[in-house]
């Protein structure tokens, strides 16, 4: 080996599963990644031959064509991305209680999960996904048409692709107003982002760049044939890929799957799918997407006496001894180590050493003894480092770092892997006392009506937070030297699931939480209010404050708190007093100790698909005093998806009990005064339907059914009510709209609450989906609204007499309403529910 190619270099590796090669197999945790196996190897050593970009764009999570990501990452080997301009915070969710910014975090990951499948890279915006709009002028006034472009001009100009492809339209087609918006922004973006003139602050990071070309992907849903306009560029994006035994709609099945809180499981198509993409901008291309760019390293100053190397390492390779071509890689590393820091090359380098690691069998690890610590408290770290082949390597040093400061810990001496044998080091840190904790990044300050707060530019566009703590492995390997960085992980045995593992999280030394995320104060009298102090591993000492709004009165006033180290908790109760009349308000909690006030909230979410979460929002609950009267005193629920209402009937001074499939089957139904079907039920409990006539025949007897939304599936049309009525995908989005009263002295506006237009004030992201439309003229309907320039959708909200009982369904949006405090929802609910028998 040459002096020049054998000079130490040092290049950074970063074995975050978000920056790991795509070609790596799914796996819900954040595990150190594996070697990846002879096929993958394959796949990597020719696509790091392939020096080309693109970008995908949508609106949402679950919009992409997974199929032509999969396309282009693993059949044209090009580096691909999707940029989701918000992250679906506004949709609703199949499989908890997480609705807003919870359920964000969790499409998050979702599509963080999606990418692992496809190959692609995940990016966002700053949007919020502040639920449907029908109207692209209006989502770009409220996500803020300058600062989202902004964001999609910064993405494009650190992604720097040669090809962007949009998922829908500019005009209207798309459907949703997101989706219009989506577009527009894409192709504004794709001319801003060449532009030195347009958000001239980001040139202080990034340079213009300016892609070749901008191109529509086509719609192709269902049993469409293809695509027969002239001009348009045709792909099979169904073909096979022998070396990876699938084709890419098989992989585009997997990884749209992973969007289970949407339940959006999808098959795996297989055979020819055309796929058709329309010119919208740039350089037209006659036949290839990719016609006029050069995809070689040739491309880039220095980079074409890569082509040979990799070229050779591929004839080269044999699955039985993949070691035998790592010398080519090392000359090949010193190379891209020479060759100038742009986003191409540093993707490049990644590859590669990826690649090195895996025909290495080396395995990099640093477990923390713990899920999460506090600044300033003690941690332990166990790095190991295990080569499984025969190659030499050798452990110069292992350092431990967190949040671009000097190492924290580090162990020098030389010393060559041993082949199959770990070499650990174990480090016993204090952390920083300054080190941030670590909620997404997104939800750090309060958003904006319409995105989200982000300080630190270079943050903007990135899927989720960089780990909090890495271990730095310094390896030397025939003169040239490796730097790898793997996240610290906190790693458990679950006695059914096995081996897993989350991300180490950074949190406060004291948490606080309130038994309630809204409470009712339906008159002048005074209630409890529970909040949980929770110590992290550090002992806690201090007092418990609530802070109320002016005139509200809290007994007692402050509380003391001592608690160990450890996740100790205790709770404490504080009786709070109302101030006179109507009001909505919200209650902080604030613990204040050793000079600190502290107040906020920990949020674990776990779900076995995605990796364990944590959020860290405000302590706060919602204050609702309004006058409210409830009758009746038993309600049976049959749990949807994502439903909080039965605490708040339970507010309202109902007995609520959660009925199973078994309970509506074979148990005593007239024992309830109301039976509530929560939102989605149908369309997720199987054997529901086939039981929707002993819930009507409950009614006939005399008892009182109150259904919530479901979707429009075919299976439910004229079936859940006494008589027929079919649910459509009418909605009404603007959650302001005109409420008419077209019964105002029906019994559901009228007792036990007279309901009057105040009660429609305040309502959030929508007034509602679903109504029905058409339906039997025995349903009585009793208010209507409307978005702006459509008809009265009156279906909202229908009642009908049954034998000696009541059915009701509701589309209006009460799962979102009552969660977030609305009076008037609360009240308009209680008079839905309450029956007179």
């Amino acid at each position: 080996m040459s002096a020049s190619v054998s000079r130490r270099l040092l290049v950074t590796f970063i074995l975050a599963l978000t920056a790991a090669s795509a070609l790596m197999p799914a796996a819900a945790d954040p595990r150190p990644p594996e070697a990846m196996d002879a096929a993958a190897i394959r796949l990597a050593l020719q696509k790091i031959n392939v020096v080309g970009s693109a970008l995908y764009v949508g609106a949402h999570p679950d919009d992409e064509n997974t199929a032509v990501l999969a396309w282009l990452s693993k059949g044209r080997l090009v580096r691909t991305g999707y940029l989701s301009l918000t992250r679906g915070d506004g949709g609703q969710n199949l499989i908890g209680t997480e609705i807003g910014a919870p359920l964000g975090v969790i499409r998050t990951q979702e599509l963080l999960g999606a990418r692992r499948v496809d190959g692609a890279e995940q990016f966002f915006s700053r949007a919020v996904d502040f639920g449907y709009s029908k109207d692209p002028d209006e989502t770009l006034a409220i996500w803020g048409r300058e600062r989202i472009l902004a964001d999609v001009v910064w993405v494009i100009r650190r992604f720097r692709p040669d090809v962007i492809l949009t998922r829908f339209p500019t005009d209207g087609s798309g459907g949703h107003g997101h989706h219009t918006a989506s577009a527009i922004l894409a192709e504004e973006a794709f001319r801003a982002a060449g532009d030195s003139t347009r958000f001239p602050e980001q040139l202080r990071r990034v340079r213009p760049w300016q892609a070749k070309r901008i191109v529509w992907n086509v719609f192709r849903f269902g049993g469409a044939g293809p695509d027969t306009v002239p001009g348009r560029i045709q792909v099979d994006v169904g073909a096979y890929n022998a070396l990876l035994g699938r084709s890419y709609t098989e992989i585009a099945g997997e990884a749209r799957t992973m969007h289970k809180s949407q339940g959006f499981g999808s098959a795996e198509r297989r055979g020819a799918w055309s796929n058709s993409f329309e010119h919208r901008g740039g350089e037209r291309a006659e036949r290839d997407l990719f016609d006029g760019v050069n995809l070689g390293w040739s491309r880039i100053a220095g980079g074409a006496k890569l082509t040979p190397l990799f070229e050779q390492a591929l004839r080269e390779f044999r699955p039985e001894r993949p070691q035998a071509i790592l010398p080519l890689l090392l000359r090949a590393h010193a190379i891209l180590a020479a060759l100038p820091a742009e986003p191409m090359v540093e993707r490049k380098r990644t590859e590669l050493l990826e690649l090195i690691r895996s025909c290495a069998g080396l395995w990099l690890e640093a477990v923390a003894a713990a899920p999460s610590a506090s600044p300033g408290s003690p941690l332990r770290v166990v790095t190991a480092a295990i080569l499984r082949s025969d190659a030499a390597l050798r452990l110069e040093r292992v350092e431990l770092i967190g949040d671009d400061r000097p190492a924290l810990a580090q162990r020098d001496g030389a010393r060559a892997l041993a082949f199959n044998t770990a070499a650990t080091d174990t480090f016993q840190v204090s952390l920083p006392r300054e080190l941030a904790t670590t909620p997404p990044y997104w939800l750090r300050a309060r958003p904006l009506a319409g995105s989200f707060e982000v300080a630190d530019q270079r943050l903007i566009g990135d899927a989720e937070n960089a780990p909090a703590l890495v271990a730095r492995f310094v390896l030397a390997a025939a003169g040239e030297s490796l730097v790898c960085e793997a996240p610290v992980v906190y790693r458990w045995t679950d006695p059914v699931e096995g081996e897993r593992y989350r991300a180490f999280d950074v949190v406060p030394p004291v948490t606080l939480r309130f038994d309630h995320g809204a409470y009712l104060f339906p008159d002048v009298r005074s209630r409890e209010i529970r909040v949980t102090v929770r110590s992290a591993d550090v002992p806690v000492s201090g007092t418990l404050r609530l802070a109320l709004p002016e005139g509200w009165q809290a007994v007692p006033p402050a509380a003391p708190v001592v608690l160990p180290a450890g996740e100790a908790d205790t709770t404490v109760r504080f009786t709070v007093t109302p101030a006179g009349g109507p009001a909505v308000g919200a209650a902080g909690a604030v613990f204040e100790m050793g000079g600190e006030r502290h107040g906020a909230g920990l949020v674990q979410i776990a779900h076995r698909h995605i990796p364990v979460q944590i959020m860290l929002p405000p302590a706060e609950a919602k204050l609702v005093r309004v006058e409210l009267a409830a009758a009746g005193r038993e309600i049976g629920y049959v749990t949807g998806a994502g439903d909080e209402v039965p605490e708040a009937l339970r507010q309202m001074g109902f007995h609520v009990t959660l009925l199973g499939d078994e309970d509506i089957e074979e148990g005593d139904l007239s024992r309830y005064d109301a039976i509530v079907v929560g939102v989605r039920a149908y369309n997720t409990r199987p054997r529901l339907l086939g039981h929707q006539r002993r819930l009507l025949d409950y009614v006939a007897a005399g008892g009182r059914l109150v259904v919530q939304y479901n979707t429009a599936e075919n299976a439910l049309q004229d079936r859940l009510g006494p008589y027929p009525f079919r649910i459509s995908r009418d909605r009404v989005t603007v959650e302001e709209a005109l409420v008419r009263f077209l019964a105002p002295g029906h019994p559901l506006l009228t007792a036990p609450n007279r309901i009057g237009a105040e009660d429609f004030a305040g309502w959030v992201q929508e007034r509602g989906l679903y109504f029905a439309n058409p339906r039997d003229a025995k349903y009585e309907t009793v208010i209507s609204c409307n978005d702006p320039g459509e008809p009265a959708r009156d279906g909202g909200l229908l009642y009908a007499r049954h034998g000696r009982g009541v059915f009701i369904y509701t589309g209006y949006a009460f799962f979102r309403q009552l969660p977030a405090g609305v009076p008037g929802a609360w009240r308009l609910f209680a008079n839905l529910v309450s029956a007179a028998r």
